[in-house]
């Protein structure tokens, strides 16, 4: 099965293309807001080289508003175009995709003071397992931290002293990117088995940190792995 995978939700605009399990192309542009145009180009070139994907999977966020609207709705106008299954999948747990196995690391994603996305895995032989749900954070940090386990840490709030000390005495910065192919390995298993989404149905995660949008009691939302 070939699968196309798509993602603007964080620092860099990623279009991808799987053949069963082996990576057969990775684009990367480093400014998602305005990525509308080389999303599309690079979509055709892959079509052109590896010919039409059977699937594809597209980071749904969390992350920025504008990028993840740009992949989702690329997504789905495909889906419809190619007649082709689609699945969404959690940003942040594609993101884990590419760290250290056996390791624990925390994504974090659009930083605006105290306010960030985050999401928590344990990166094992099947890919990234949540040890959290992926959500919205405002100052402080759920309970799980500060620990005293080695974790790695990406994102934004991996790239200060502050940050990692927040995070726990053994936490250590990780520089890895956001791939395509890693959003269409994420999306794998549950493309296999049938477990798609409609195009109608399919929707960006827009939950917001509550510095930037406040979030009304009882309406916190989550987001499910890509398995």
């Amino acid at each position: 099965m070939k699968i196309l995978g798509l993602d603007a939700s964080g620092p860099t605009l990623a279009v991808g293309l799987i053949e069963e399990t082996t990576v057969a192309a990775d684009f990367m542009w480093t400014r998602p807001r305005t990525a509308g145009s080389h999303l599309m180009a690079w979509v055709q070139q892959i079509v052109e080289q590896w010919g039409r994907p059977d699937a594809i999977a597209v980071g749904i966020g969390p992350g920025s508003f504008t990028g993840v609207r740009i992949a989702v709705t690329a997504a789905k106008a495909l889906a419809y175009a190619w007649n082709i299954p689609v699945k969404g999948v959690s940003s942040l747990q594609a993101w884990a995709m590419n760290a250290p196995r056996e390791s624990h690391v925390l994504v974090t994603t659009e930083l605006r003071g105290p306010a960030f996305y985050a999401g928590y895995y344990r990166i094992t032989a099947e890919g990234p397992q949540p040890m959290m749900r992926d959500q919205a954070i405002n100052g402080a940090l759920p309970s799980t931290f500060p620990t005293s386990e080695m974790v790695y840490v990406t994102g934004p709030l991996g790239e200060s002293t502050e940050g990692l000390m927040r995070v726990g005495i053994r936490a250590t910065p990780l520089l890895i990117a956001l791939m395509g192919s890693s959003v269409a390995l994420l999306g794998r298993k549950a493309l296999i088995e049938g477990r798609t989404d409609t195009p109608e149905a399919l929707a960006p995660f827009y939950g917001r940190p509550p510095a930037i949008t406040a979030i009304p009691s009882g309406s916190e939302q989550n987001i499910a792995d890509g398995d």
